[in-house]
């Protein structure tokens, strides 16, 4: 393997592009949750395209991950399998209510309100599972690297840093929806959550390992912080709420924690170089990364005319009613 080891940078980026979109998701199911009526106008334009876009982008991770690591993929899903059952019952569910939200306005007590907030509830338990696995990933909470690798929920929660790993990426969460949905009334909440939710998270890495607060921990905690800092200034307001932009960031944010997994994930029980793909299947991985980059760019752009479309419905001022002659 040569000093970068591109195809774990390659994998990691993609990652960091299914997470922001995945968070995206989240920050909008929690404002539908907890306030629908006034944030729906701005988070259901870019719900309904975004979900069938994300789903593909976490198709794409897996298959390139799959090719990446060929040796350690089935070993540590087995380990997982119990959560991935969870995980795949509540994606159903998220799928079908945001399908049905589509399709249905009224029908007997089921209505678009209820649908949607269903939705929202399945991404909020997706993401309690998704954050599970990735912070064992990170930590090795709950988890026996070994012949046959296994997996312990009750040893995930009883480890110290591990439940305010997840309410702190919560509570980021909650601090940055405002500013990618553009919700002015929540505009001052906006950087008391984040400081929060950064400083939660930066306890629960320290009480994983103290390793994991380095240097490069600064990085991903100052942008984070700075996105909600510049949603309060109206010159910057627009600039960071604007989804390309927020993006870009997210995904310099995510990706600037890689440190926490490489060179070594599981808290330095797995050296990721050796576990990585070589031979013929590194020459796949490469085509199968640039195919797939194209495929889900074109993806994206019609998501974005979807996204504009619909938005530009919405504000469309209603037709004024006909004179009588």
């Amino acid at each position: 393997m040569s000093t970068i080891n591109l195809i774990f940078e390659i994998n990691f980026a993609i990652f960091s592009v299914f997470f922001v979109l995945f968070l995206t998701e989240l920050m909008g199911g929690l404002l539908l949750l907890i306030a629908y009526d006034a944030t729906k106008a701005k988070v259901l334009p870019y719900i309904v395209p975004i979900w069938e876009v994300t789903g593909t982008f976490a198709a794409f991770w897996v298959v390139t991950s799959d090719f990446a690591y060929p040796n350690l993929i089935l070993p540590v899903a087995l380990s997982f399998a119990g959560l991935i059952v969870v995980f795949l019952i509540f994606f159903v569910f998220r799928n079908a209510s945001i399908t049905f939200a589509e399709l249905i306005t009224k029908r007997r007590w089921v209505d678009e309100r209820r649908l949607y907030q269903a939705y929202g509830l399945a991404t909020l338990l997706i993401a309690v599972v998704v954050v599970v696995v990735l912070s064992t990933i990170v930590s090795g909470a709950g988890f026996t690297l070994s012949a046959t690798p296994t997996f312990s929920l009750w040893g995930w929660v009883t480890s110290a840093g591990s439940l305010p790993y997840l309410i702190g990426i919560v509570f980021v969460a909650l601090g940055l929806a405002p500013v990618f949905y553009d919700i002015a009334p929540l505009r001052r909440l906006s950087p008391i959550f984040t400081v929060v939710g950064v400083a939660i998270e930066a306890g629960a890495l320290y009480l994983y390992s103290s390793s994991f607060l380095s240097v490069w921990f600064v990085i991903p905690a100052l942008l984070t912080i700075l996105a909600s800092l510049l949603y309060q200034l109206p010159a910057t307001a627009k600039i960071v709420s604007h989804k390309l932009v927020f993006a870009l960031i997210g995904t310099v944010i995510v990706f600037s924690l890689s440190y926490l997994v490489y060179p070594t994930a599981f808290n330095g029980a797995l050296p990721v170089d050796a576990v990585t793909t070589t031979g013929a299947l590194v020459g796949a991985y490469y085509v199968l990364s640039v195919i797939g980059v194209v495929v889900v760019t074109l993806l994206m752009a019609l998501y974005l005319f979807a996204v504009q479309h619909a938005s530009a419905v919405r504000s469309a001022p209603a037709p004024a009613a006909a004179s009588k002659p």
